[in-house]
């Protein structure tokens, strides 16, 4: 019905700071059910209401994702809060994503949190870590991006050290701390970089500055005179009086390339790649399991988006620079994951290890810097965080039976007796492991093989300049884009072999002694089956991901018609394999 009503009604009702209306609900809900905690005598009704925790929160988010699914008829492309917030449709998918996928985190760790009967009202700090990653998808200048980083690591560093019996969950916690605060202050330093070079910190006015200026010689003069946006004027006006009272008219860009470069380590310290990734281990093995899923699952979308944010829609004309350390970033972490976990035996390290080299192919994705690279990550993604709710949703599921007490599965030895115990759950592990190997005919087949050709696309474009690019003569030109892809397929068959050792503890141990595991109910059963059947339907049709993802691509509208073709002309390979 909204869309029938007249215009002139339609902006009074719905304001633009209605933008941000599914966060507004988020907070309120928050602060409902902290009330309702403050009033509840915690020594009597403390445990029945963390049962029902949980549950609260994925219908909380379930009604987010509605909300969110209404901004398409609300408010799509609006800018709001002094153009410090933006309402895209990228913004749109990817908070839809996040907040689609915690919906179902909270109704896998239900059961988990009544079985440990942890009455630790420090979940509700997630509810904080979501909105702080709903934010981070609409910020649109790199202030609110800090602030909205600061708001979900809070939330973090709290779930990492919740468990205060447990020693090695404080010290995760003071480690996440302090990885913490050294990413937040290389991410201050770099973009004030960025504001003394430029006199702005939106990504809209960067992006044009970069676009219509020369800076190996810069006219001052006429670029205020021949400039027809007031407000990209406006929002330089600190940089035009800066180069007008000095004598230079040639620029150095070490302070910016600088500024981007600490933006760009300081984010992937959140993802935890080479050579930043070594807080990684050490806290997602420390902190409780549950925390540790959420960790290596649902943070990582929306840092990327941010990367995107930054590198494409704000700095795409130093591509050059950004493009040379997330190549080689990405190889290293593809390498260190890949080799780092073949004598692993813990579950939550190996994973870790698993992680890292996943997020080493999202970095060679978004390197690429086309239209079929931007549209691979995001496949890659939605694919991974799919896989990961599917493992760690089945470690959760999954108790060991002890004389004394009950305790989850920690090395892999553990699952030794699980095929005998329950062979639904082993089969779905083996086949969740083969879908992150990249094993046909399962969908992570063809996420690596998407990585793989986004790379390979460019090999045509080598020796030629790219459309809009203004130069393509980068500090890698040494290493062709195909030793790239080979040394990536090497690295993945590598790590093939441990997601193949879980298989073969699984189903060709020969040992008789183990470790029993107990049953597991109804919804924990169709929960998982979903889950499972999911990963086979999006190899069968994947359809959906191409077509959602075509969107995004779309509404950046960054990339010229000759890009497109090429990304029109693999896309269809990829929707015909």
């Amino acid at each position: 019905m909204i869309k029938f009503v007249p215009k002139y009604i339609y902006f009074w009702v719905f304001p633009q700071s209605f933008v941000v209306f599914p966060e507004y609900f988020i907070v309120i809900c928050f602060i409902y059910i902290l009330i309702v905690f403050v009033l509840v005598n915690y020594n009597i009704y403390g445990l029945l209401v963390q049962r029902a925790l949980s549950e609260c929160v994925s219908v909380i988010l379930i009604m987010v994702c509605y909300l969110i699914a209404n901004d398409m008829k609300i408010g799509i492309n609006f800018l709001t809060f002094n153009d410090s917030i933006i309402n895209d449709y990228l913004a749109f998918f990817t908070k839809f994503l996040v907040c689609f996928f915690s919906a179902i985190y909270f109704f896998i760790i239900a059961d988990y949190l009544k079985e440990q009967k942890l009455i630790a009202f420090e979940y509700l700090l997630v509810i904080f870590a979501i909105l702080g990653l709903m934010f981070l998808c609409n910020s649109n200048d790199l202030l609110t991006a800090y602030l909205a980083i600061e708001l979900s690591s809070f939330g973090f560093y709290i779930l990492a050290s919740f468990k205060k019996v447990s020693n090695y969950s404080v010290e995760s916690g003071i480690k996440y701390f302090v990885t913490g605060a050294i990413s937040s202050s290389f991410f201050l330093l770099g973009s004030s970089f960025i504001y003394g070079f430029l006199g702005s910190i939106k990504f809209k006015d960067i992006f044009i500055l970069f676009g219509s200026s020369n800076f190996d010689y810069l006219p001052c003069e006429a670029m205020v005179i021949n400039n027809e946006s007031e407000n990209f004027a406006c929002s330089i006006t600190f940089f035009l009086q800066t180069l007008i009272q000095t004598d230079y008219e040639f620029f150095n860009f070490n302070f910016l390339e600088l500024g981007l470069i600490l933006i760009l380590f300081s984010l992937f310290i959140k993802l935890a790649l080479v050579p930043f990734h070594l807080w990684s281990l050490d806290v997602y093995e420390g902190s409780p399991t549950s925390s540790t899923f959420f960790f290596t699952v649902i943070t990582k979308l929306s840092i990327f988006v941010l990367l995107i944010r930054i590198c494409y829609l704000c700095f795409f004309e130093l591509n050059e620079y950004w493009r040379f350390y997330s190549l080689w970033t990405g190889l290293l972490s593809i390498f260190i994951g890949s080799f780092g976990g073949l004598k692993q035996r813990k579950l939550k390290t190996l994973l870790a290890y698993s992680s890292i080299s996943h997020m080493g192919y999202s970095l060679i994705a978004f390197s690429a810097a086309n239209c079929l690279g931007i549209q691979i990550l995001f496949i890659y993604l939605v694919i991974y965080m799919l896989s990961g709710l599917c493992v760690w949703s089945i470690f959760l599921f999954t108790r060991l039976k002890y004389k004394n007490f009950d305790k989850y599965n920690k090395e892999l030895n553990d699952l030794v007796l699980l095929r005998k115990s329950n062979s639904g759950l082993a089969f779905a592990l083996a086949l969740t492991m083969f879908s992150i190997a990249g094993i046909p005919p399962l969908v992570g087949f063809l996420a690596k093989m998407g990585v793989f050709l986004s790379i390979m696309d460019l090999v045509g474009n080598y020796d030629q300049p790219w459309p809009f690019f203004t130069t393509f003569e980068i500090n890698i030109a040494w290493v062709s884009f195909v030793k790239i892809a080979l040394i990536s397929i090497l690295f993945s068959v590598v790590s093939t072999f441990y997601y193949i050792r879980i298989i073969k503890v699984l189903y060709f141990e020969t040992l008789l002694i183990g470790k029993l595991y107990y049953s597991i109910n109804n919804k924990k059963t169709i929960m998982f089956s979903i889950l499972i059947f999911s990963l086979i339907f999006l190899f069968v049709n994947p359809g959906v991901l191409y077509l959602l993802t075509t969107k995004v691509i779309l509404s950046l509208e960054l990339f010229n018609s000759d890009m497109l073709s090429v990304f029109y002309y693999y896309s269809s390979i990829l929707y015909k394999y």
